[in-house]
């Protein structure tokens, strides 16, 4: 009996200790005013959609505004590099991306380190990726891309969101394992992009099938799937062959959407955090939203995303190796 009440009086005691701490209780009147998140691409994309969706969710069950900070600008490495160096309070939230880890192998030195000095809530989402072809290219598929392009060198140009990244690079990859003969042109943002796609500037990308209008586009005829990312046909669009199936080396790389905090950022917090945002993204409207996009849902634990994101290095070294791509 007595040792059965010393135990209890322990635990009293450990209870209490852990509701006097700081971070239980910040954790515990969190949050008490707006928060932000910072988003890596101008607005309009894939990418701002979904932080802005689930975000709206997530601010609606925290009861508390979200603000979202667009700052577009270096691969992504503008709005990293912001958050990172915010306060660790809980109240600036970082949208990141698979280009964390392809900038790790593109750039000999950069202002933060991404293992380091972020704090993974939960991988978001992996959308589906696709090499789109104009209409005006008088090529089906793959071999027939890489022959028109080898007997008109110099003619046909990409288009990405900037040096570096999966849209640049990939590209770089099937140039250095096919022969095709393709330039690169980088925009400032998915608008400008399709733009120069429509005037006829350029005559590919590489991009996530969730972008506004790519469906619809590729379901009228205006632009040609040659395959998505994978050795698995999308869903939504079954005709388009996957990378695997199209002749092209797959390169093992799998782009990713997620969000993180500042190094720092209280554990307590960051455990709600993850509990609000994994809630947001089982909800019917958001899986609804997303699974028309093209977009799979993850919703991982912040351990299993922080093991990904070590994991993911090799992966992107290995592609940007082989690429050719390196911005420094």
């Amino acid at each position: 009996m007595k040792t059965s009440l010393k135990t209890g009086y322990r635990a009293l005691l450990i209870v209490a200790a852990l509701a006097a701490s700081p971070g239980f209780l910040q954790a515990q009147s969190y949050p008490v005013k707006p928060m932000r998140m910072v988003l890596p691409l101008p607005p309009g994309g894939a990418i701002d959609i979904v932080g802005r969706t689930t975000g709206a969710v997530v601010a609606e069950r925290l009861g508390q505004p979200m603000i979202f900070d667009n700052k577009p600008g270096a691969n992504t490495i503008v709005a990293t590099d912001n958050c990172i160096k915010s306060s660790a309070d809980g109240y600036n939230l970082c949208f990141i991306t698979s280009n964390l880890s392809l900038n790790a192998s593109l750039y000999s030195k950069l202002p933060y380190d991404h293992i380091r000095d972020l704090e993974p809530i939960t991988n978001m989402v992996f959308p589906w990726e696709g090499l789109y072809l104009s209409g005006s290219v008088p090529a089906g598929n793959m071999r027939d891309l890489v022959a028109y392009s080898k007997a008109n060198p110099g003619k046909l140009n990409f288009g990405s969101l900037g040096i570096g990244g999966s849209p640049h690079v990939v590209p770089e990859w099937i140039v250095k394992n096919t022969g095709a003969s393709l330039t690169h042109i980088p925009f400032k943002g998915l608008p400008d992009l399709m733009r120069a796609f429509t005037a006829g500037e350029i005559h590919m990308f590489f991009l996530a099938l969730g972008n506004p209008g790519y469906i619809e586009n590729i379901k009228a005829g205006k632009m040609k799937v040659m395959f998505f990312g994978g050795d698995k046909r999308n869903p939504i669009i079954t005709d388009a062959p996957s990378m695997a199936e199209s002749g092209v080396p797959d390169h093992g790389f799998k782009s990713w959407w997620g969000m993180a905090a500042p190094r720092g950022t209280p554990r307590e917090i960051i455990e709600r955090l993850h509990t609000v945002f994994v809630e947001a993204l089982r909800t019917p409207a958001i899986q609804q939203r997303f699974a028309t996009m093209s977009l799979d849902i993850v919703a991982n634990t912040p351990a299993e995303f922080a093991k990904y994101i070590i994991e993911d290095r090799a992966r992107a070294e290995r592609l940007v190796k082989t690429s050719g791509a390196r911005l420094d």
